[in-house]
């Protein structure tokens, strides 16, 4: 069993401790502290709430997954699927693109998003929805 804590290193509280069953291979937070997202060694994608103290899977057969800089926005491979959350808080809504190749990264410059494929010959980029990220990103950081 595998075991996270999270912990406030203002104060040195625990915020969370999350169980797990198989190693993990990928962990990463939010930019605002309060998601916490992470794949295991068997591709199994999960969104755990530390505010809530909820764990959901998000995808299986998840071979990349990143946050979308200064965003709440996450972008996942599974097979040939681009999958994108753009509103985290609704984990059960994806937006799904078909790809051909291997997600290599994110670039995020100004007012444009894009994941970029590589499928051993070439690379492609496959844009991202601008309005919504930002959208999203205004409503969880209260700058709208």
């Amino acid at each position: 069993t595998q075991t996270v804590y999270v912990q406030d290193l203002n104060n040195q509280q625990i915020l969370a401790q999350i169980n797990h069953d198989t190693k993990i291979d990928y962990i990463e937070l939010n930019p605002g502290g309060n998601k916490l997202l992470f794949r295991d060694r068997r591709k199994q994608l999960y969104l755990y709430d530390i505010i809530e103290q909820t764990k959901s899977t998000l995808l299986s057969y998840c071979t990349y997954v990143n946050w979308v800089p200064f965003s709440d926005v996450v972008v996942a491979q599974n097979r040939n699927n681009l999958c994108v959350w753009y509103s985290i808080d609704e984990p059960d809504k994806m937006t799904k693109y078909d790809i051909k190749g291997d997600v290599e990264s994110i670039e995020r410059t100004e007012g444009k998003t894009e994941v970029i494929v590589d499928d051993g010959s070439n690379t492609y980029s496959y844009a991202l929805e601008e309005a919504l990220i930002a959208f999203g990103a205004a409503l969880e950081y209260k700058s709208l």
